[in-house]
């Protein structure tokens, strides 16, 4: 593409050359020439500039939606004696990003790279990533472009969203027949600082305290927690996608309930309770959710899933009938809760609701009565 400066030059030295044959004046003609020929020029090292050049990217192979991370843009130079100049990145990340960087010079042989701090919006599975080099060496006079793919694999999770109904007391409790508990991992309320011994965990002791007490040649100190709340034993996890009530189908709920079932597998996994998941779009498979590993399978199930279209009452009262008796019960849907819960057997079970924000301008509350 043409830029201003291009634009000028080669109207200057048409009208040069034009002007030279009116009037027969070898010297302007030489002039118009030259101009053209540093036209020609240009564009023929401008589109060299952009010969084998490839792109890579690093960066984790695995993040949560809208969770920051280190991207790593390299240009490889390929080729063997010509040195590449002004090089202009622009990267489609996944499809949702729009990135940019630049590289002013990258040796033959060599590479640059660029690092850049961002995050991903939506969840998904990519494998490949749009870009596109642009170039206006030398004297900026063309604009020219060359587009391609850098392969990279990336997972993107959906954004964990804790539902409201877990931080209910009792309420797992309330989702089970049976009265099994345990204690869940997560440490209770802080009661204090004790000396150490024997058999205390590396993580619980206080770094702040024990340097006070090493300094006073005394022992380490260690933090004491409250015991913490009991939790079931065992918890199922079921996604569905039916609806009876004509409801109308939106993608940013489905979007919505799967980040709030990232957020209770996340949140089950904090308490230490053995959790399983069971979708519609996994065919109501269960998951286990157990090991780093299994949770990090169900992550990927979530990162890939699409909605399923035909789920069926007898589908999900199937699923729910090999859920064992002795197993709390979460339920979520991208449907809210009145256009499907009036199928299902009687059974307790925690419902969460996908709606979980309003949206909307909040009114201003002033002193005055």
């Amino acid at each position: 593409m043409l830029t201003p400066r291009g634009a000028v030059l080669i109207g200057s030295s048409l009208a040069l050359v034009v002007l030279g044959f009116v009037r027969i004046d070898g010297v302007l003609v030489a002039l118009g020439t030259a101009g053209l020929l540093l036209l020609a020029a240009a564009v023929i090292l401008n589109r060299r500039n952009l010969t084998r050049l490839a792109l890579s990217l690093r960066a984790p192979s695995r993040v949560y939606a809208g969770a920051m991370f280190d991207l790593r843009i390299t240009l490889d130079n390929r080729r063997g004696l010509v040195d590449a100049f002004g090089i202009r990145v622009d990267l489609k990340l996944s499809g949702w990003v729009d990135l940019a960087c630049h590289a002013p010079w990258t040796a033959a042989g060599a590479s640059s790279t660029a690092r850049i701090r961002t995050s991903i919006p939506a969840r998904g599975a990519v494998t490949r990533h749009h870009f596109a080099l642009a170039s206006s060496t030398p004297l900026g006079l063309f604009h020219v472009r060359a587009s391609g793919e850098a392969p990279h694999q990336i997972l993107i999770f959906p954004r964990p969203l804790i539902p409201v109904e877990l931080f209910t007391t009792g309420a797992l409790h309330d989702a089970s027949l049976l009265s099994g508990a345990s204690p869940g991992h997560a440490p209770g309320e802080p009661r204090g600082i004790r000396p150490w011994q024997p058999g205390d965990p590396a993580k619980r002791i206080h770094w702040p305290a024990s340097a006070r007490s090493l300094n006073r040649r005394r022992g380490l100190r260690i933090r004491e927690n409250d015991p913490p709340g009991f939790f079931p034993q065992h918890c199922s996890v079921i996604f569905h996608s039916f609806g009876t009530s004509g409801e109308l189908i939106r993608g940013d709920r489905f979007e919505r309930a799967l980040s709030l079932t990232c957020g209770t597998l996340r949140r089950l996994r904090e308490l230490g309770t053995p959790a399983g998941f069971i979708a519609d779009f996994n065919d109501w498979q269960s998951l286990p959710s157990v090991s780093r590993a299994s949770f990090a399978n169900v992550l990927a199930s979530l990162a890939r899933a699409e909605r399923r279209a035909g789920t069926e009452a007898h589908d999900l009262r199937a699923a729910l009938d090999l859920v064992p008796r002795d197993h709390s019960l979460v339920l979520l849907s991208d449907m809210p809760p009145d256009s499907w819960t009036h199928a299902l057997p009687p059974r307790p079970a925690l419902v969460i609701d996908v709606r979980q924000h309003r949206y909307g301008a909040r009114k201003l509350h002033t002193g005055a009565a």
